[in-house]
Formats: C-alpha cells, structure tokens, sequence
C-alpha cells in the first residue's frame, strides 16, 4: 500500500511530534531523519529543518492521515516509540490518546500490538556457538555471518504490510540482536541476550533511537515507490553496520567506549548502504525466492492465526535456509 506523498509526510510529522512529546529531540533523532531524508530524495520543498524544528499541530496532521491502514500503521509506529523504555511518560500517554482517539482506534487493537511489542522484545533466539581460535577462519566465518544476516533482514524488511510492519521491523531487530550475540560467542565471550542490547544501544545512543528509527522507516514505506525499498535497504545497511561494528568490539577486547561504537557505527552504516547497492541483484532473487512464504506469514499474524512466537519461530526456520542456500 502507498500514499500520496503529503499523507505519508503528515504520518512522519505525528512522529516526530511523539518523539519531542517530553521536550526533548535528540540529536541522534535528528540524524535520523537526516539519513532518511538523504536516502528517499524528497521534493526540494520538503525542509529537513522545518520537519524537525517546526510547531507541528498534531490535530491537523493526523486529519490529513485517512486511509484507514495508513492509520493503523502511524499509531503502531507512535506505540513503539512510547514503548521505547517500557515507562511512558504522562505526556507520551497524552499524544498517544490522541492519536487514538483521532484515528478511532479500537482498543482490541491497541492490546493487540502491546502484545506484540512485549512478546516480540521479550524474545531472543538462542544460539550454539563455539569459540573459533584461528583468526583467518573466526574473520571468515564472521563475514559470512553478517553478510547472512544482512541480506535475510533485507529480504523481511522488503514486505511491508500495513499493521504488521511495525512488527516485522521489530522482529530484524531481534535477529540483529542474535547476529551480535554470535558473533561475541565466536570470539569466545559468553555473549547473553543483555549483553547484545547494551552493546547495540552503545552503538546508537539507546533503545530509543533505534525505535525511532523504525518508526521513521515506517512511515516512509508509505511514500509510492519507496516501501519495498526502504525496508530493504535501511535493513541490510543497519544489519551490516550492527555486526561490522560487533567484531571490531569484540576484537578490541570490548574495550571500544559509547563514543567510539557510534562514530563507528555511522561510518559502518554508509559501508553498508554502498555493499547494498552492489548486492542488489542478489537480494532481489532472495526476495523472489521468499516472497510467498514471507507473504503468507505476515498475513498469518495480521490475521492472529499464528502468534508472535510461532512468527518467530517460522522466521527463524526461513533464516537458516537463507543462510544455507
């Protein structure tokens, strides 16, 4: 599904507005929608600044929202965003009610995407890995492993659909979460589930950026033309900087500071956009490959006749043929 280019632009503007709900707009949200505004090439009338700096009158922009799947998929985005540390604020719950009651959002559906905000955050896929010694073969496998991951998130990210892409975009996360963990394992470290978080928020600035992000990325799947696009390149590019930056951690001895990862980070994600580009062929077959399987899963959980976990588990199942083949 797309929109036209002002009602996708109005369903950023709602987040945005979510993301200063407490007063606060970070400088890593900024950059964000620098990379964002970068990467679609909006018309030159379309000011980062005024997007970011602008008195944003909520009321009128969620008027402009009126396709009722664009409705849906805005409120999830402005959820997650809420959800971003488990403790809403007065003034994220306030938003929140207000998007809700412009949207006319049912509350089965409000419980039903906490549920899988929850479920899908309380999940991380265990992995048996063990230590490699010889540095060719640990950088080689580690290589691969990435390269894996990166080209698997991209084939999920490319499906977007309407009420479950927020939950898709959250589901790469948690497989980008797994990809770090092995890749500490490989270097020996008893890498846990925790351990993988710290590591990713140090290398973004929070669990809260990288929610943002998704939520950005959300509304930008709406624009005509860009939805597959975007989920596909934002995915392999955050995949690929995620685990390149994982390694130079875990071979420094973890001895890389919250500076150091996200400078490295940012550097890593522009490697990532580039090696995308040259692997687009291939990602394109992957995703022909996969599309009906991906498809059917994720009109499976629209539909609630499979749950989070068997999603997960059926993802899980897909990523390892991926990484086979």
């Amino acid at each position: 599904m797309t929109l036209p280019p002002q009602e996708a632009l109005a369903g950023i503007k709602v987040l945005i507005f979510m993301a200063r709900a407490d007063g606060i707009f970070r400088a890593e949200e900024e950059q964000i929608l620098l990379e964002t505004y970068e990467t679609l090439g909006l018309p030159p009338e379309v000011s980062l600044l005024d997007l970011v700096r602008e008195d944003i009158d909520l009321e009128a922009e969620l008027a402009h929202i009126t396709t009722p799947a664009a409705r849906e998929q805005v409120y999830a985005a402005a959820l997650a965003l809420a959800c971003a540390d488990r403790n809403r604020s007065p003034e994220e719950r306030e938003v929140l009610a207000r998007i809700k009651n412009a949207f006319a959002v049912a509350t089965p559906k409000t419980d039903l995407l906490q549920r899988f905000m929850d479920d899908t955050r309380n999940t991380l896929l265990p992995a048996e890995i063990a230590p490699i010694s010889d540095p060719a073969e640990r950088d080689k496998t580690i290589e691969q492993v990435i390269q894996n991951y990166a080209i698997f998130t991209a084939v999920l990210g490319a499906f977007p659909i309407p009420g479950v892409a927020l939950v898709v975009d959250i589901a790469i996360l948690t497989f980008q979460l797994k990809m770090i963990e092995e890749i500490g394992r490989y270097w020996g470290y008893t890498t846990n589930r925790r351990d993988a978080e710290l590591l990713r928020d140090g290398m973004v600035g929070g669990m809260g950026v990288s929610l943002f992000r998704i939520a950005i990325s959300n509304a930008v799947k709406l624009i005509p033309g860009w939805g597959s696009v975007v989920g596909a390149s934002l995915s392999y590019a955050s995949t690929w900087a995620f685990g390149k930056v994982a390694n130079q951690y875990y071979a420094s001895g973890g001895k890389l500071d919250a500076q150091a990862l996200q400078a490295a980070f940012k550097q890593a994600r522009k490697e990532g956009e580039k090696i995308y580009e040259q692997n687009k062929a291939e990602i394109a077959k992957k995703q022909e490959v996969y599309a009906s399987q991906i498809t059917e899963l994720n009109e499976q959980l629209q539909q609630g006749t499979i749950t989070q976990e068997q999603y997960q588990a059926k993802l899980t199942e897909l990523e390892q043929q991926l990484g086979a083949n």
